[in-house]
């Protein structure tokens, strides 16, 4: 997605591009990459330098918005780095050891020295966020470009994600959540319950169900200073480890669904991006009659929609049908379309490679069935990612990097309190469920006491050392007479 125009006091337009001047020092490989650049319409090359001296000086003139450098242009020292590092321009720096230790004590984004374009654009645009890129693998290239920003003020263009998927508890709450969690880490991010037919988001993080969808549309805001303290009267923090994001919890009743109109919903959305960069929707399952007006708007508007499918027999037979509504129905492009599989156990469900064929989908995540922390995480009413060690949890977590193009470091939990996971077990002698009053004679004709089976006999105390009484030779019976 190309970013907007920006016009000038005299209307003319302004280029958006970014703008990158290059120092390679060999030139097949400046061949190479200049013509990987140039697939990439949002990134223009203004200048091509033979040595380090010139990058730096383009970037002091303020001639280019970033450099790219090869690790052996002639004079590159570590003393220049620091230089180019000081005027706050992003810089990516080739190199065949991308762990060296000097690169990374400088704090530069290095790739290796043939990169293709997708990790050309993601380098760049990471060093412009002051992030470490991922490799790009082939689950990221299941999810559809429009997710990448393309701005350099990348707060005020935010990606519109949607949650989506068919009925029967795919896990579309559970997968929506966590994304936004791990999003709200290191960008703003607001998680919206846009799901009509059964919100649950509220139970799932004993929020405060006052605060909701309803009440921002019954305050009716106009104008965007209405809007935002509108918004700060309903939303909520979303968990204590994700600074950033916050939760608007859905309608807390049915009956109210009139209450949303299309319009309410446009307005919404378009505040939403101006406010925070990350916006995740979860939309539920397909609606039909006068609620599929604002289930498509919201899908029409959402910059990527993940299709969140249960592994099973039943939940990929949902899957399909949900796909067929969202492409045929709605009118979702499948350019936008990427399939998340939940709850995968490779012992008795499909494999992935079945799975994209018979959905003609690519799968942006396959997230392993892991139900006990999963059960935790609902006792507790907190996100899986914050419950402890969880295989599912790290696949979401790995997900929400591959959509946000860069690292995400959870921040540490702070005044944890640890308690035994086992309680050591004391065996107790049985109870008498007899009374005292029955005990001493026959309330109700009961048994006499020795003759209960629930009352120990009863044993006088002795004093001294006791000895068994020898009855018979033997120690068994009667003595005999």
């Amino acid at each position: 997605m190309r970013p907007p125009a920006v016009t000038s006091a005299t209307s003319e337009p302004i280029d958006a591009r970014l703008r990158v001047v290059v120092g390679l020092g060999d030139a097949d490989r400046e061949r190479r990459l200049l013509a990987a650049l140039g697939q990439l319409p949002d990134i223009t090359v203004v200048d091509r330098c033979l040595n380090a001296d010139q990058v730096l000086d383009l970037i002091r003139r303020r001639q280019a918005d970033a450099a790219l450098v090869a690790f052996d242009l002639h004079r590159l020292t570590q003393d220049l780095v620091a230089q180019l590092r000081q005027t706050g321009a992003p810089l990516v720096v080739l190199t065949p050891d991308l762990d060296e230790a000097a690169w990374r004590a400088s704090g530069v984004v290095t790739l290796p020295l043939d990169p293709d374009p997708p990790s050309l654009e993601q380098a760049l645009y990471s060093a412009l966020r002051g992030e470490q890129p991922l490799p790009v693998t082939d689950e990221d290239r299941a999810i559809p470009s429009a997710t990448t920003v393309h701005s350099v003020a990348p707060a005020s263009s935010p990606a519109v994600i949607a949650l989506a998927g068919g009925h029967g508890s795919p896990g579309r709450t559970t997968v929506a959540l966590n994304l936004a969690v791990a999003l709200g880490a290191v960008a703003p991010t607001v998680l919206v319950d846009a799901d009509l037919g059964n919100p649950s988001l509220a139970v799932h993080l004993d929020a405060d169900p006052t605060r909701n969808l309803f009440m921002l549309a019954h305050a009716a805001p106009d104008t965007p200073r209405e809007w935002d303290h509108a918004l700060d009267q309903e939303v909520q923090p979303l968990a204590p480890r994700s600074p950033h994001a916050v939760v608007l919890c859905g309608l807390p009743k049915l009956e109210l669904r009139s209450r949303l109109t299309s319009d309410f919903v446009e307005h919404l959305l378009t505040h939403l991006r101006r406010r925070y960069r990350y916006v995740i929707l979860d939309v539920g399952a397909d609606l039909h009659g006068a609620d599929v007006a604002l289930h498509r708007l919201a899908l029409q508007t959402a910059d990527l929609t993940l299709l969140v499918v249960a592994a099973d027999l039943v939940g990929l037979h949902q899957g399909q049908r949900a796909l067929a509504h969202l492409t045929q129905t709605l009118g979702v492009p499948r350019e936008r379309l990427a399939v998340v599989l939940n709850r995968h156990d490779r012992r008795h469900h499909h494999g992935r490679a079945e799975i994209e064929w018979a959905l003609e989908l690519p799968t942006a995540a396959v997230i392993p069935f892991d139900h006990h922390p999963a059960q935790r995480a609902l006792d507790r009413q907190q996100p899986l990612l914050l419950v402890g060690r969880s295989r599912a949890g790290r696949a979401l977590l790995a997900l929400a990097e591959r959509l946000h193009r860069g690292q995400i470091a959870l921040p540490p939990e702070t005044g944890r309190r640890r308690f035994p996971w086992r309680v050591p077990f004391q065996r107790r002698a049985p109870q008498s469920t007899v009374s005292e009053h029955d005990l001493e004679g026959g309330l109700h004709g009961h048994v006499p006491v020795l003759d209960h089976p629930l009352v120990p006999p009863r044993r006088e105390p002795v004093r001294g050392r006791a000895r068994p009484a020898r009855r018979g030779p033997h120690g068994g019976g009667p003595p005999a007479e």
